[in-house]
């Protein structure tokens, strides 16, 4: 049972004090609360972003895995994505010292409505004969030949002939 006041009764309900120190309790947590929850809406968005980059990159890299004429990879590309968003890839292929090795640089670009476009650039080593030249493919396999001659040669090796 409460203390009772000047009529002899138990004592009921909030002093004005309790009721103002609740409410500058309130007023200070809900910004603090509202300010988290937007940051992790926020949070959430950029993750479903990141993702969705990720996933575009990975398209445009298995599109130039997959190409067997190099004409179509050093083309590009660019396509519409379900949500609205745009993706450009263009890719540079150098042909390698060794025959059938291609160091690709892939540069994938990501551009939706509202949001910054982002973008990214990749070096890849793929192993495409497709992609030699005959000529050229024949210069590098006697070129590496050679090497591997020169190499048992000065390791002191004998050279195997095949007929």
């Amino acid at each position: 049972m409460g203390l009772s006041r000047r009529s002899g009764g138990p004592c009921r309900g909030f002093t004005l004090i309790e009721v103002l120190l609740a409410l500058a309790i309130f007023a200070l947590a809900v910004p603090i609360l509202a300010a988290t929850y937007l940051n992790i809406l926020e949070g959430l968005e950029s993750v479903k972003t990141d993702r969705e980059f990720e996933q575009e990159v990975r398209w445009a890299r298995e599109q130039v895995l997959r190409q067997s004429d190099l004409a179509e990879v050093e083309k590009g590309g660019e396509v519409r994505t379900p949500g609205g968003a745009t993706v450009r890839w263009s890719a540079e292929v150098v042909p390698g010292a060794v025959a059938d090795l291609f160091t690709v640089a892939l540069r994938v670009e990501f551009e939706s409505g509202e949001k910054k476009a982002r973008e990214t650039q990749e070096r890849l080593t793929v192993l495409r004969p497709s992609w030699s030249e005959p000529v050229e493919r024949g210069k590098l396999f006697e070129a590496a030949k050679q090497r591997i001659e020169e190499d048992r040669r000065r390791r002191g090796l004998k050279t195997e002939r095949r007929t």
